[in-house]
C-alpha cells in the first residue's frame, strides 16, 4: 500500500502510533510459489495470528472457473489496488493479471472474476515481459509493470505503464501500453524488481547486477507519460547506504520507504526504514537510516531463508514480511506492530508470526509476495473485465539515532 509522504518526511509522533495492543492482523494475500496459489488469509478470531482453522484458502489458483491456464505458477508481483482489484505478474505466463471477488465469496476462483490484464505475448506493441517482478496502481489509475529482461532474451529493463483505454478490461491494445521509464538507461547491469507509489513519485528497487542495489526516485514532472532525463535519481545506493541493505522487497509509508533484505549478513536480516528527514529526495546522512527489526527476533523454532516480499498497512501501522524457505519453520509470514509509538519493532510483543507452516500445517509452502488485502464491498466497482471471460515519521529518524544489530 502506498500513501504520499508528509513534508520532510517528518510527522508527529502520535500519528505513528499503530493499532492498541492485541488487535486483529489485517487480511492479506500470499503468492505462494510451493502450492502455485495466492492464498487469503484472515484472522477471524482476533489472535493476531492467521494459522487457525479455517483462517487460510486458496484465493486464485490454476482451477479458476475463468479458464486460464497456469496463471499462478510463478507470482512476483503482487498488490491491490483502490477499487478492489488484485494485480499479479506472473513469471511463468510472461503476463499480468487481474482478479476481482465479484460474488463476495473471498476467492477470485468464480467464471468471470480473472483476466489477463497484460501479456508478454498479446499486446499489440510488441512489448517483451520476460518477468513482471513488480506491479502497482499509480496515482493516475495505471497500472505500472515492472518488467526484468533474462540472458536469454536482453530486451531491456523496463517499467510499462499499462492501461485500458476502450474499456475491454485488459491494456493488450494499441496505445495501451508505453514504456514508462528504461533501467537499462540508467544503468547497464540492471535488473528492477518492487515498485511502489508515493503520490505521483515511484520508488523502484534495483539490484542491478554486479553494481551496488539501488532504489530510484522517479516523477512524471512534465505529465508526457514518460521519465525523461532529470526526472529519475538514485534516492539510496547500498554503495553509500549507512549500513542500510535492500534487494527486492520495498513499500512506501507512515512517512518512509521501507525494505526488507533478500539473504541474511552474518545471520541476520534486517527491515531498514530510510526517510529522508531533509527534503532532498536522497538519503544522504546516517541520520535517515535507521534498521527496524531484524530476525534476531524470530521466536523459537522459526528461522530464515530468503526475504521477498513486504507490505505494510498504513492505517494500522503493520509491517508484514515474507521468509521462502524450504521448511516449515522457514515459511512464513511475520507481522510488525509498533506498539509504543518508537517507529521501530524491537519491543515485546511487537513481533507476530502472523502466518507459518509450522503452526497452520499446510501453508505457506515457500511464500514470495505478501499484499494487505481489503474485502472490495465498499470499494468503487471496477472497470468490467472482458465479456468473454463472464473479471513518527519518523520520528525516530529525527532522533538520528541508527539502533545497532542485535547478535
Amino acid at each position: 500500500m502506498t500513501r504520499r509522504l508528509h513534508a520532510a518526511g517528518l510527522l508527529p509522533a502520535l500519528a505513528l502510533l499503530a493499532a492498541p495492543a492485541g488487535a486483529a492482523t489485517s487480511s492479506f494475500l500470499v503468492s505462494d510459489q510451493g502450492t502455485d496459489q495466492i492464498l487469503l488469509a484472515t484472522d477471524l478470531n482476533g489472535d493476531g495470528d492467521t494459522n487457525d482453522e479455517g483462517e487460510v484458502g486458496v484465493f486464485f489458483s490454476a482451477t479458476n472457473a475463468s479458464g486460464l491456464a497456469s496463471p499462478s505458477g510463478n507470482v512476483f508481483g503482487l498488490s491491490q489496488t483502490k477499487s478492489g482489484s488484485v494485480l499479479i505478474g506472473d513469471g511463468d505466463t510472461d503476463s499480468v493479471y487481474r482478479l476481482f471477488d465479484l460474488d463476495g465469496d473471498g476467492t477470485a476462483e468464480s467464471a468471470g472474476e480473472a483476466a489477463v490484464w497484460f501479456s508478454g505475448t498479446a499486446n499489440a506493441a510488441g512489448y517483451k515481459l520476460n518477468t513482471p517482478n513488480g506491479v502497482a496502481e499509480g496515482p493516475d489509475g495505471a497500472v505500472y509493470v515492472v518488467e526484468a529482461d533474462t540472458t536469454g532474451s536482453p530486451t531491456g529493463d523496463w517499467v510499462y505503464r499499462t492501461q485500458d483505454l476502450n474499456g475491454d478490461g485488459d491494456a493488450n491494445d494499441e496505445g495501451e501500453a508505453t514504456r514508462w521509464l528504461s533501467l537499462t538507461g540508467l544503468k547497464a547491469t540492471s535488473s528492477p524488481f518492487e515498485i511502489r507509489f508515493d503520490g505521483d513519485t515511484a520508488y523502484i528497487t534495483d539490484t542491478a547486477g554486479g553494481a551496488a542495489d539501488v532504489i530510484y526516485q522517479a516523477r512524471d514532472a512534465d505529465g508526457n507519460g514518460v521519465i525523461d532525463a532529470g526526472e529519475v535519481h538514485e534516492f539510496a545506493s547500498e554503495a553509500n547506504s549507512y549500513g542500510a541493505l535492500f534487494d527486492f522487497a520495498l513499500d512506501v509509508g507512515m512517512g518512509s520507504v521501507w525494505t526488507w533484505q533478500w539473504l541474511a549478513e552474518g545471520g541476520i536480516a534486517s527491515v531498514f526504514r530510510l526517510t529522508d528527514l531533509d527534503g532532498s529526495g536522497v538519503i544522504d546522512a546516517a541520520s535517515e537510516v535507521v534498521e527496524a527489526w531484524n530476525t534476531s527476533l524470530l521466536p523459537a523454532g522459526y528461522s530464515f531463508l530468503a526475504g521477498f516480499g513486504l507490505d505494510l498497512n498504513e492505517e494500522t501501522g503493520e509491517v508484514f514480511i515474507t521468509s521462502n524457505g524450504s521448511t516449515p519453520g522457514s515459511d512464513w509470514i511475520i507481522r510488525l506492530l509498533d506498539e509504543n509509538g518508537d517507529g521501530t519493532f524491537w519491543d515485546d510483543g511487537e513481533t507476530t508470526v502472523a502466518l507459518s507452516r509450522l503452526d497452520q500445517g499446510t501453508w505457506p509452502d515457500r511464500p514470495r509476495n505478501v499484499a494487505v488485502y481489503s474485502t472490495p464491498g465498499d470499494a468503487p466497482a471496477p472497470v468490467p473485465l472482458p465479456a468473454a471471460l463472464p473479471l513518527l515519521a519518523a520520528g525516530i529518524g529525527a532522533l538520528g539515532l541508527m539502533r545497532r544489530r542485535r547478535a
